[in-house]
């Protein structure tokens, strides 16, 4: 699986030196013991269970097509240091929150043009020959990415699934995960609005004791009418 790049019709842009297309490596080294299974989930030996070939970029390329610049670095070859600097949410001006809220607002309503999520497992699509499949929001791809490698393990039937599993946050992956989840977020919302500029702010929530951030000018507020939904003067 191998994606073509637009810009020289070439899988991976081996044409123009971006990448190649090469087996996909897994470790063959057993899973610990807090994970008893073998051959049950799909995101067990990820991805091989979807696909066994993969672009591997060279340089400052990346990307699935080897077509995005690697983070930290821009322009036409990706040779362009690129330096983003964080800030405290509460330290933007009024227009700043509001263009990011905006910029999240338009990612919930703007279907991905790259990417589609799996509905169904590989056994329920029939090893592959039932392929399911659903386009999805920039918003909503990565809800659904932080869903999926966070999810209970399905071992096979109805209800029969294996709640003491998340690959996503009880493992020392719990840290680079996340922090390149948040690169890629980062990187959809430039490419989305055309500003490279955008960076991502952060909520200091050491030694907060309520949400700040759940307001309707920001994340969303509860709602006066059910605590457990969103307000609907949110823009979410």
């Amino acid at each position: 699986c191998c994606p073509v790049w637009d810009g020289d019709g070439s899988a991976c842009g081996a044409l123009s030196g971006r990448g190649s297309c090469q087996d996909v490596l897994v470790s063959d080294l057993p899973d610990g013991p807090q994970y008893p299974f073998s051959g049950i989930d799909d995101r067990e030996r990820w991805p091989s269970v979807f696909y066994n070939r993969t672009c591997t970029c060279t340089g400052n390329y990346m990307g699935f097509d080897c077509g995005r610049c690697k983070f930290g670095f821009a322009g036409e070859r990706c040779d362009q240091r690129r330096e983003s600097v964080r800030r405290n949410i509460f330290h933007l001006s009024l227009s700043e929150r509001t263009k990011f809220i905006s910029y999240l607002n338009l990612a919930k309503n703007t279907i991905s043009p790259d990417y589609v999520i799996v509905t169904g497992t590989y056994s329920e699509m029939g090893n592959g020959s039932l392929p399911m499949f659903a386009d999805v929001s920039i918003y909503d791809l990565f809800v659904w990415m932080h869903y999926y490698v966070s999810r209970d393990a399905l071992l096979g039937g109805p209800g029969n699934v294996w709640t003491n599993v998340d690959f996503g946050h009880w493992a020392p992956a719990f840290l680079p995960w996340h922090r390149l989840y948040l690169l890629l977020w980062e990187d959809e919302i430039r490419r989305l609005t055309g500003d490279p500029g955008f960076v991502l702010p952060y909520w200091d929530w050491r030694d907060v004791r309520d949400c700040e951030v759940c307001t309707d000018e920001l994340m969303g507020a509860r709602s006066p009418l059910d605590p457990n939904r969103i307000s609907p003067a949110s823009f979410f």
